[in-house]
């Protein structure tokens, strides 16, 4: 019977531990990444509800004795209502008249009744977790480049996905 010696268990155990390391960065990176994804579906379905909102109002709100002005000025609190507390950034409401393509054909407010009104939402959301890595090559404006892992949909916004929401519904009150 041979007794084996516990030098090459302590050999191993350096092994695993790096192992172990390398899995944990790209369990750990995957993780996020989910993390991530699901933080940009949630408020896409919250501006997309807050969308619907809009046009809800928009729809049953009387042009026809209210300024365009106060008229706008409701349905937009109400997209900020339901968008309170969102950490979104660039956030721009568009109403419009539409044709039953989607496309804008005039002022929201002169839509006539059984038309379509679109109110449309777009904004920047800014994501929790960095997105690349410094390459150290200085840039004009000071820091340094960055290499992405995912694409930079934002133009006014490094480091964020643009979202847009849109709700299109005939109107009722005019």
């Amino acid at each position: 019977m041979k007794i084996r010696s516990g030098k090459r268990r302590d050999r191993r155990v350096g092994g695993v531990i790096i192992e172990m390391a390398f899995i944990s960065c790209i369990c750990l990176a995957f993780m996020f990444a989910i993390f991530e994804y699901g933080r940009v579906v949630m408020m896409q379905q919250m501006m997309e509800n807050a969308a619907r909102a809009g046009a809800r109002i928009a729809v049953v709100t009387p042009t026809s004795y209210l300024t365009p002005t106060v008229a706008t000025a409701d349905v937009t609190a109400v997209i900020n209502n339901d968008m309170a507390g969102l950490p979104l950034s660039n956030v721009t409401t568009t109403l419009y008249q539409a044709d039953d393509s989607g496309n804008n054909i005039g002022a929201w407010t002169s839509t006539p009744f059984g038309k379509n009104i679109v109110v449309q939402i777009d904004a920047d959301c800014p994501n929790l977790f960095p997105t690349g890595v410094p390459t150290g090559i200085p840039k004009a404006g000071g820091g340094s480049t960055m290499v992405n892992f995912l694409p930079n949909s934002s133009t006014a916004m490094p480091n964020a996905i643009h979202l847009t929401a849109k709700c299109m519904m005939r109107g009722e009150a005019n």
